[in-house]
């Protein structure tokens, strides 16, 4: 009588196919939560530099914009070489330390510029047209944690901006304006501004001489970085730089030209 023995795993080659099985489907989940990881850092990445190239295309428009003047013509055609007439929104301030926050890094700029808009008196700096205007990077506490903000601010009626100008209330969202003039333009909730500065080195002067009068023709570099402020170990920072050419140059020697613009 034949016997017929049964077939089927032993227990070795059982538990090495258990081993197998646990070593692929660990590689599987490794797999996923590094794409998972890798996922959210680049969102994140990519939201960060989204936030610093808005706050820069901001700035760059309005830097292109200052010393703008609907009757800037005449100065041209009209101004003696010996007594020059300047117009005055062609005034740009600009300062790479200037906030009053108790921080003494040179990361703090603040640009101060005007430029004629429709509905005010062409050729006149209108303080209630918002004609005189002011971008800066300050330091803020906003939910009890120091937070680097980009602030923007326009005149009105007998108020005229400068760096120092009294801080948007963040007690709250959205944050209100200051009594100065003076509004976030960054969202200090989600990204830290950590440097803003402004480079004029790209100034190009022409000096007066007896046949033409002094021109200042201004490059102005902007620097802009940032990081996420869910990012405490600096993983998510970024920075961007452009360089932005003034439209309207300056009939005047720099050390006019550099002067901030006053309005009526």
């Amino acid at each position: 009588m034949n016997r017929k023995h049964s077939r089927g795993l032993s227990l070795v080659e059982l538990m090495i196919a258990l081993a197998i099985g646990l070593i692929v489907v660990g590689a599987v989940l490794a797999f996923t939560l590094s794409s998972l990881t890798a996922n959210s850092e680049y969102v994140q990445s990519t939201r960060l530099s989204q936030e610093l190239r808005n706050s820069m295309d901001f700035v760059s428009r309005e830097l292109r914009r200052a010393g703008y003047d609907q009757s800037q013509a005449g100065f041209i055609a009209a101004s003696p070489i010996n007594n020059p007439v300047v117009s005055r929104f062609s005034y740009i301030y600009i300062e790479n330390n200037a906030a009053d926050d108790g921080d003494s890094a040179d990361d703090e700029g603040c640009v101060i510029y005007a430029y004629d808009r429709a509905g005010g008196t062409f050729g006149s700096i209108d303080l209630a047209n918002g004609e005189i205007r002011a971008i800066r990077r300050v330091v803020r506490e906003v939910d009890g944690v120091d937070v680097g903000v980009l602030e923007v601010a326009e005149s009105a009626s007998g108020i005229t901006p400068t760096c120092g100008g009294a801080a948007p209330d963040y007690t709250s969202y959205p944050a209100s304006c200051s009594s100065a003039g003076w509004c976030p333009l960054s969202d200090p909730r989600l990204v830290n501004i950590t440097g803003f500065t402004l480079d004029t080195s790209g100034y190009i002067v022409q000096a007066k001489t007896a046949t033409s009068t002094a021109v200042t023709m201004r490059e102005i570099g902007i620097d802009l970085q940032g990081q996420l402020r869910q990012s405490t170990d600096g993983t998510f920072t970024r920075g961007i730089r452009s360089t932005v050419k003034v439209r309207a140059d300056c009939l005047e020697a720099s050390d006019v030209c550099d002067d901030a613009p006053a309005g009526t």
